[in-house]
């Protein structure tokens, strides 16, 4: 079933299911809280379960969304997002999202804020808006992708220092794999040209965000557009300098960085590397990439709530 057209400002239903993944970073923590406050600000929670396993989340949203529920309220980081979204592609049921995990880059991308009451707010008061989603070879990413050494340092970060340091854990704790990532051969074609060259990591966005910063000022998670960014440059401290460059918001200003701006691209690189997506390998190069217009419904800011 298509998405109705949304333009026009609509709010989001009163009655709602919500199911948190306790494993995140804020989720066991925050999952009873979450609860108090969306019964307070007049939302009718039929139905609420703390999921623990990954694949038990997925199959439980399923099962709501197979059940009709209009609104499922989900808390959890990117990975969870990751995990769930694609199940809510180009049907009638709506997105209520709780950031409850590390860097919440799809949150962050949709204006929605970190704080937990203010987060409820926007489930709350909010409007129904249209959300984009990114497809690398025929799968589904809601964010951010990347290319490169990701994968290392997610796994190599201890869950408890992520907890208690957030997004920072993963630049204190992984410096080695910041300067000594492998340099590879990468040729990135879009309808407009093709061009070669060497990078150690590259970033695929469909939203806005990545960790605090936006990958590029003109990036949203609507705007059925792909932002890629990588740095060309074979200079050994590249990989430090790619993260410092993100922390400071300077990432545009170098003259080796390059940003692609394109409804579809495809990358080769020479090795074949993985792609990383929610924080988990799920393809290698080569790929094909582009970009689901309006796929999914989700609550996000109103006007009043975003300042303007």
């Amino acid at each position: 079933m298509m998405i109705e057209n949304i333009s026009t400002p609509t709010p989001g239903p009163k009655e709602a299911v919500l199911i948190v993944n306790t494993h995140s970073r804020r989720g066991e923590r925050l999952f009873f809280r979450a609860l108090d406050l969306l019964q307070n600000h007049g939302i009718d929670i039929v139905e609420s379960y703390p999921v623990r396993k990954p694949e038990q989340l997925r199959k439980k949203v399923q099962k709501m969304i197979d059940e009709g529920h209009s609104l499922i309220i989900v808390g959890g980081g990117d990975g969870t997002f990751h995990t769930i979204t694609e199940l809510f592609a180009h049907k009638e049921v709506i997105l209520g999202i709780l950031p409850l995990g590390t860097a919440n880059n799809f949150a962050r991308s949709l204006g929605i804020p970190m704080d937990l009451d203010k987060a409820v707010e926007v489930i709350c008061n909010g409007n129904v808006v249209p959300v984009d989603l990114g497809v690398i070879n025929n799968q589904y990413f809601i964010n951010i992708a990347s290319i490169g050494f990701s994968k290392q340092v997610i796994n190599a970060t201890p869950r408890r220092l992520k907890q208690y340091l957030g997004i920072i854990s993963y630049i204190l704790y992984e410096t080695k794999y910041l300067i000594t990532q492998e340099l590879f051969d990468c040729t990135i074609k879009t309808d407009e040209k093709t061009e070669k060259l060497k990078t150690r990591q590259i970033i695929i966005a469909n939203g806005s965000f990545y960790g605090t910063r936006k990958v590029h000022p003109e990036a949203s998670l609507d705007d059925d557009k792909l932002f890629i960014f990588m740095m060309d440059s074979e200079n050994e401290w590249q990989g430090l300098k790619f993260w410092i460059g993100f922390l400071l918001g300077r990432h545009l200003s170098f003259p080796e960085s390059k940003v692609y701006i394109t409804k579809s691209v495809s990358i080769e690189t020479i090795p074949k590397k993985y792609v990383i997506m929610g924080g988990e390998k799920f393809t290698h190069t080569p790929v094909q990439i582009s970009v689901d217009h309006r796929a999914v419904r989700a609550m996000g800011p109103s006007k009043s709530q975003n300042g303007s």
